[in-house]
């Protein structure tokens, strides 16, 4: 019960901390309430003491009682932000050798009061000596000390409340009309708010009555002070700027009344002091000329001017503006020089200007200062060929929309004519082979045999809609490039591997050669790029007859930028060629070649046009050479901005060919058309998951919310849908609150499969993308990274 009585009485005191320590191991026996409060939780019994404290082991208090009996110390005690006064005495403790050690707040002395007394003193008079008055106040507890007895105002305290007096002395000395700028700024509830927001100077200027009771113009300033003890302290001074502001407004007051004279009839002032070599634009209003800055140096200015004046006038406006020749004018008593001349506009043309320069005199300078006006002379002249340039140019305008025109339709209608043949073909054998199919049900193979080439005809078919759809987001600007990191060795390689089988069916050879140093990370579209060397590769096979050879390799030049290398992707074959004067149509768009040899050869035209289109965006240069009947080289130029690593693929299953992996999964398929809902739902179920479906957005996400978390192990999400689409579908499901909603894989499955479509569909909280038209390779994919995700996390609640 005593120690008990003990431990209340010691968690009691407010200002002291008191601990015991065992002397032998340095461990915590007891704390008071004030030192667990003030240890942040690790003052605590059975702690080591120099993990609780472990600023203070230099000033250790225990190692100081091996030396004498008790121990007193001033140190900074870094839980308290303060000083301390500490002392340590000998003690047993439940039979244990320990020491009590006290922690109080450290109270000045005497004469530790007398030295900070007399540095403040020190500090105040040096502050008086530079400005006529100094007070420095502690905002925080509403106090101040005055520095030195205004002369004015001689019955302000040297210390008193701080917010009373200053607004007494605001209502005494402060301009009438000034004074909410005084109070805006300089009350003590003004100051906290602009300190507290981190502003560390408060200056203003505003009218003060002075000596003989007339108001000068002076500069207040309030500057915040640090303090160690959590108060805001500041220092608030002030300055007589008057005759700087009466110089000021005398300089302003002639400028201006010159302004206004000289602005109704010149479109330029500028006064220039030519002995500074400065200048300063009063007035401009040049409409074809580029405005130069406000102020700056004259000599920078006129050879600004210079650069638009007319070759053959050079020469004269030289010799009659540049600096020196007008101080050489004016010392021989000439007060004006002024000149016509011709100046280049921002619009191409040269406007006449007339031009002044007249000098000025100062009675409060010996500067040699001048005004410059300048005033346009053929207004007239100008809007009359204006008027005519604009009739050309409209009449050009229209003439050259309507060769365009003609020549787009011109193009359209060949590319028609020649598509027609090329829609046809897939699109007939799509529909024979399905007749044909019907009629030989109880056929296998043949029916097989109809199957392959009618995925084959569609596939066909579905490059030629997609060359289409791709030139024309292109030509729109809707296609916007993606900045990813890419190895390009194995990008070249992706490249080379997509191409074989096609090459390896038409007996040809595709060589491969890749510098041993192409190593190294590069950023941008790697999808694009890998688009365009695909594109050409297989324009190369498609136009190389039978055993013939494909050459396709990567170089690297010498780095000229640090961070950036420059590839170039040459391509080359022994094909057909092409004549000259097809050479130069190869990029435009629905264009092929007039040649016999072609006629077999399917396309739309648009392949070239797109690879062209997508190398101008990567800011990179394409070149072709060809020989009729020799073969093509083509050469595609890029630089690419290097970085440290590629970015990590998406992990995932791949493609696991084990369909029991599958088994158990459920998913739910959002499909609001029913032919494309029942395909999907039968390769799923061939695959082995559990379907459950939805016909739009909203029957997703009340299916969704409907189940316990994680019910569905992936949703696929179609993206045009009625009622409600699958972007918004999707946001919903995210922002539902169901427990590790956000962990759902949500998979796009859309005909929109533009990069930025996809790009839509992640921040719409969407987690994958399969464009249409699916395949059971595409879905076992997606399942796959399923099973992997659900692998990765087997065993989490």
């Amino acid at each position: 019960m005593p120690q008990e009585n003990l431990a209340r009485l010691l968690d009691a005191l407010t200002e002291a901390s008191v601990y015991v320590i065992e002397e032998r191991t340095h461990r915590l026996l007891y704390c008071n309430r004030r030192c667990r409060e003030a240890g942040g939780g690790k003052a605590v019994p059975g702690a080591l003491c120099h993990e609780v404290w472990p600023q203070l082991c230099g000033n250790c208090p225990l190692k100081a009682l091996k030396d004498r009996g008790d121990v007193h110390l001033v140190c900074h005690d870094p839980l308290l932000h303060a000083s301390v006064d500490l002392t340590a005495n000998r003690i047993v403790w439940d039979g244990v050798a320990a020491a009590v050690v006290t922690a109080t707040p450290h109270r000045l002395t005497m004469e530790e009061e007398q030295g900070l007394d007399q540095i403040s003193q020190m500090y105040a008079q040096s502050l008086v000596t530079v400005f006529g008055e100094c007070i420095i106040a502690d905002l925080t507890h509403d106090t101040y000390v005055s520095c030195q007895q205004d002369l004015l105002w001689t019955d302000i305290p040297r210390r008193d409340h701080f917010s009373q007096v200053n607004r007494s002395y605001g209502e005494q000395l402060v301009h009438p009309e000034d004074l909410p700028l005084f109070e805006e700024a300089f009350t003590r509830e003004a100051m906290l708010r602009l300190f507290g927001r981190g502003e560390r100077r408060i200056v203003r200027r505003l009218r003060r009555r002075v000596d003989g009771g007339a108001y000068h113009m002076v500069e207040f300033t309030a500057a915040h002070l640090p303090s160690q003890d959590g108060a805001c302290w500041c220092v608030l001074v002030f300055r007589d700027v008057h005759r700087e502001f009466l110089r000021r407004q005398r300089r302003e007051l002639e400028i201006n009344q010159l302004a206004t004279a000289a602005r109704e009839a010149y479109q330029m002032l500028i006064a220039v002091n030519l002995t500074q070599n400065t200048y300063h634009l009063l007035e401009y209003d040049r409409a074809q000329m580029a405005r130069p800055a406000e102020t700056g140096n004259f000599d920078d200015l006129l050879a600004q001017e210079l650069r638009t004046v007319r070759p053959d006038c050079r020469e004269e406006f030289q010799r009659k503006f540049l600096r020196e020749n007008l101080l050489a004018a004016y010392a021989s008593g000439r007060r004006m020089v002024s000149m016509e001349a011709p100046h280049l506009g921002e619009d191409g043309a040269y406007h006449w200007y007339f031009t002044q320069v007249v000098r000025v005199d100062s009675p409060e300078t010996d500067d040699v200062l001048e005004i410059t006006l300048s005033r346009n002379i053929d207004a007239v002249r100008r809007q009359q060929e204006e008027a005519l340039e604009k009739e050309r140019r409209a009449k050009q305008l229209l003439e050259d929309a309507l060769a365009k025109a003609e020549k787009a339709n011109s193009a359209k209608s060949d590319f028609l004519s020649k598509m027609s043949h090329d829609i046809r073909t897939p699109l007939n054998a799509i529909l024979g082979m399905a007749e044909l199919a019907q009629l030989h049900v109880d056929d296998p193979a043949r029916t097989r045999d109809y199957l392959d080439k009618i995925r084959s005809s569609g596939a066909h078919l579905l490059g030629l809609v997609g060359e289409v759809l791709d030139v024309s987001k292109i030509e729109s600007g809707a296609v916007a490039l993606e900045e990813t990191a890419f190895e390009v060795r194995v990008l070249a390689e992706e490249a080379a591997s997509l191409v074989r089988l096609p090459v390896a069916q038409r007996s040809q050879t595709l060589t491969v050669t890749l510098p041993p140093d192409l190593h190294g990370a590069v950023r941008g579209d790697a999808r694009r790029l890998r688009q365009v060397l695909v594109n050409i590769l297989e324009n190369a096979s498609k136009y190389t007859p039978e055993g013939g050879h494909i050459a396709f390799s990567v170089q690297k030049a010498p780095q000229e930028q640090e961070n950036t290398g420059t590839y170039r992707f040459v391509i080359e074959d022994d094909g057909i060629g092409m004549k000259p004067e097809y050479l130069g149509h190869i990029f435009d768009p629905f264009s092929r070649a007039d040649d016999s040899r072609t006629g077999k050869v399917g396309g739309t035209g648009l392949g070239m046009t797109i690879v062209k289109n997508l190398v101008a965006m990567m800011h990179g240069d394409i070149q072709v050479e060809s020989e009729y009947g020799k073969g093509s080289r083509f050469t595609v130029t890029l630089c690419l901005p290097q970085c440290g690593a590629p970015d990590a693929p998406v992990v995932g299953a791949g493609d696991p060919e084990d369909l029991r992996a599958f088994a158990g999964l459920r998913v739910l398929l959002v499909e609001d058309n029913e032919l494309n809902r029942q395909i999907a739902t039968e390769m799923l179920e061939l695959l082995g998951v559990r379907v459950e479906t939805a016909e739009d957005g909203r029957q997703a996400v009340e299916a969704v919310l409907a189940h316990p978390p994680l019910y569905y192990d992936m949703v696929f999400m179609d993206v045009r849908m009625p009622v409600m689409n699958g972007y918004e579908a999707t946001r919903r499901i995210r922002d539902s609150g169901l427990p590790r909603i956000e962990e759902l894989p949500i998979i796009a499955m859309t005909a929109d499969a533009f990069a930025e479509d996809i790009r839509r569909a992640r921040k719409a909280g969407m987690t994958g993308h399969l464009p249409k038209p699916i395949s059971i390779d595409q879905l076992k994919k997606a399942l796959g990274h399923c099973v992997a995700w659900k692998e990765a996390r087997r065993g989490e609640p």
